[in-house]
């Protein structure tokens, strides 16, 4: 019994004292977080919430854009027509197929890219920057470089491929829209590459070392070891990609050479070319806004879905799957 007792009062002399901070003190620190995050919440609130219980409410109703004076409810007769349209669900269906074929695509390659510029090369930092560029092009830049690759006279792919006795390929046209879509999109696999070779930068060495001694080739320790721990990363990345795939509208409109009132070819005529188009040129405003409402609720159910699978395939180092 003295043994134990002896013992007990070793581990409560080595158990770090957690030290309470006084009442007043506790409040002041509340009180100055909520100073220092009270900007980015007010400006969330009045340009991000309101904003949006706005748009919800206007979506229930016969909002044209110009007849407030004589604004009407209408219920829900504006979602019934968002899933009674079949072009809108067939714009929704497309979206959807190119953005399970295009995302991981582009997470695989950004990912793979990232491991192959892991390694110490001669020039590394060249080649970084040129696997990084088309992330910080702007939007219309890129689109107008694929256009110009794309275009069936004097394009610079069909330019090249006539250099091997190739004909030239309709790129843009009703066969080969979607393959041309998904292809620019993975020109930007890079955007992510950054964050990927943060995650390998990451891994503990001895880890690897360890995998080494005990006989381990590179392979097996890119399956077991770094595929593993760059899952969390991985997932971000599709998560983040899953959104703003499902988003998705001006690159269409880049590749086919049209203005921002026009259609896309039906191969790449997107959901959100569609809301944009019954917004602003049909003046359906809440008609459009419905068919945004509906697109927020199909991101979520993936978003959620993604997240609901991530015990499947991601794993932390905390040991919580």
């Amino acid at each position: 019994m003295g043994q134990v007792a002896i013992e007990q009062s070793v581990v409560q002399k080595a158990r770090p004292k957690i030290r309470l901070l006084p009442r007043k003190q506790s409040k002041r620190r509340a009180l100055e977080f909520y100073l220092f995050i009270s900007p980015w919440f007010i400006v969330f609130v009045l340009f991000g919430i309101i904003p949006m219980l706005w748009g919800l409410y206007l979506s229930f109703t016969n909002y044209t854009g110009y007849n407030f004076s004589h604004l009407r409810f209408i219920g829900a007769e504006n979602y019934h027509l968002v899933f009674t349209d079949s072009q809108a669900m067939q714009a929704l269906a497309r979206t959807a197929v190119l953005t399970f074929i295009g995302v991981p695509l582009g997470v695989i390659i950004g990912f793979l890219l990232a491991v192959l510029l892991n390694n110490k090369v001669k020039g590394l930092s060249m080649y970084r920057t040129i696997f990084y560029l088309p992330a910080i092009l702007p939007t219309v830049a890129s689109g107008l470089i694929w256009q110009m690759m794309y275009q069936t006279d004097g394009g610079i792919l069909n330019t090249l491929f006539g250099f091997f006795g190739m004909k030239p390929i309709d790129w843009m046209g009703y066969g080969m829209a979607q393959p041309s879509f998904i292809i620019s999109g993975l020109w930007g696999a890079g955007g992510g590459l950054m964050i990927y070779l943060a995650g390998l930068k990451g891994i503990p060495q001895s880890l690897i070392e360890s995998a080494s001694i005990d006989g381990a080739n590179y392979w097996r320790q890119f399956i077991h070891i770094t595929i593993p721990l760059m899952t969390p990363i991985l997932f971000f990345n599709l998560l983040m990609g899953l959104i703003g795939s499902f988003q998705n509208f001006l690159q269409p409109l880049l590749l086919t050479g049209l203005s921002l009132t026009g259609d896309p070819i039906q191969p790449i005529y997107l959901y959100m070319n569609h809301a944009w188009i019954n917004i602003f040129v049909f003046d359906r405003f809440g008609y459009g806004l419905a068919l945004l409402w509906v697109l927020f609720a199909v991101i979520l159910i993936f978003a959620l879905i993604v997240f609901w699978s991530q015990k499947y395939w991601v794993h932390y180092e905390s040991g919580e799957d």
